[in-house]
């Protein structure tokens, strides 16, 4: 956990940061000394800031004074550095987001909700393409087809897409609704799939809706290439 870093999220929804905190603390007690760098959409200082300064802040405090108790009634302590609120917040928009030794993740904006009635609504949803040693990892973030999502898969080795509902449960009329633009179907991954001629696909935020087989039979429509449903500790070489 000390050498995880940087973070990349890509939207604010709750099921997408609720251990940002938990990430930022741990890294740092189990030995994190250097800056630790978090890439987000618009809003994300403020979240990190309400965080660190607010929701969080008498646990901080309560960790340092628990250090300088120990250092003081032992022999020998070493002063461990504090470094849960070393933190630099990027907010970022298309394009480069973050270069390091050998790799770059670009960033792109997706399609996850669409209010037109709400014009002070602020919303925004990244995707990330992922470069290092020659191949190529897309995250979707949450996302409907659309043009940031195809740009960011295009060839990829890997496309990591977001999938809430199999084909079926477009019976439902607010299914029908959402996957115009929050969520996609099994069919609609296969389409961003296919389209953006990606090598595998990997179906991540599935609903209890989705089966294996017939997930397949939906991606099938359009995708020909490799498909792994998502599931928890699963490692793809």
């Amino acid at each position: 956990m000390s050498r995880l870093g940087p973070i990349f999220i890509t939207h604010h929804h709750y099921d997408h940061i609720n251990d940002l905190y938990p990430v930022i603390l741990s890294t740092a007690t189990l030995g994190r000394v250097d800056t630790l760098h978090i890439y987000g959409p618009g809003g994300t200082q403020q979240i990190v800031d309400a965080l660190l300064n607010g929701v969080y802040a008498p646990d901080i405090r309560f960790r340092i004074e628990e250090n300088r108790e120990v250092l003081r009634r032992t022999q020998g302590g070493h002063q461990r550095r504090e470094a849960i609120s070393d933190v630099a917040v990027h907010e970022i928009g298309s394009g480069v987001a973050a270069v390091g030794g050998g790799w770059r993740v670009m960033a792109d904006y997706v399609r996850h909700g669409d209010f037109p009635d709400a014009p002070d609504f602020d919303w925004r949803c990244l995707g990330y393409r992922i470069e290092a040693q020659g191949e190529v990892i897309t995250i979707s973030g949450d996302t409907v087809p659309c043009p940031g999502v195809i740009g960011l898969a295009r060839d990829a080795d890997l496309l990591v897409q977001c999938c809430m509902w199999s084909e079926s449960a477009l019976t439902n009329p607010t299914v029908q609704i959402l996957t115009e633009s929050v969520l996609p179907t099994t069919t609609q991954a296969g389409q961003i799939a296919a389209e953006a001629g990606v090598k595998r696909l990997v179906l991540t935020h599935l609903s209890a809706s989705i089966n294996e087989a017939g997930a397949l039979a939906n991606v099938r429509q359009h995708y020909q290439g490799k498909v792994l449903l998502g599931s928890d500790l699963l490692v793809i070489e």
